[in-house]
């Protein structure tokens, strides 16, 4: 079974188990309903080692910050012991739009240029959600030194994505590459 980050544990709110967490979803409301169920990562090495828990209560707070509370944590000496660690999901295609990704499918991509679709010009180490836009980071290849740039995750940018051949054509301006 395949699993998503979709937040991590920051710290305990008040007495009853409640946690404020980071949340690095863009689906929110659907992966934090009531009764849904999410897995703790108790090793970061391990997908294996998850503690199921069940969605009981979401605020959303400001930012990517919001407060879970679950079924299975009753109090804060419990949350306590999971501070720090990741909350996964099961990996589902079916919540995407056409032409939507999921941020760990475009990590390893790699980029071409529009003007030179043979030559790899780097790969896309990760990807950051800005408030104002999302960016792709783009580590370049030797020729460029090895230079890790932010490319807008726009369609000005961003031409093509194909997840079956792992590559990404990119649309280079004029000093997008200069070193």
């Amino acid at each position: 079974m395949e699993y998503l980050k979709v937040a991590k544990l920051l710290k305990a709110h008040g007495l009853k188990g409640e946690v404020r967490v980071y949340t690095t979803s863009s689906f929110k409301d659907l992966r934090y309903k009531k009764n849904n169920k999410l897995y703790i990562q108790l090793n970061p090495d391990n997908n294996e080692e998850l503690k199921e828990v069940t969605i009981k209560s979401f605020k959303k707070k400001e930012g990517n910050i919001d407060i879970l509370s679950f079924n299975e944590i009753n109090d804060v000496n419990e949350i306590e012991k999971y501070l720090n660690k990741d909350i996964l999901v099961i990996k589902d295609e079916k919540i995407l739009d056409k032409n939507m990704y999921f941020f760990s499918d475009l990590i390893g991509l790699k980029a071409y240029s529009n003007d030179n679709k043979e030559k790899v010009i780097g790969e896309i180490i990760d990807v950051k959600e800005f408030n104002s836009n999302i960016s792709l980071i783009l580590k370049l290849s030797e020729e460029y030194k090895n230079k890790i740039i932010n490319i807008p995750f726009n369609d000005y940018f961003v031409l093509d994505i194909d997840l079956i051949n792992k590559s990404i054509l990119i649309n280079v301006i004029e000093g997008l590459l200069d070193i």
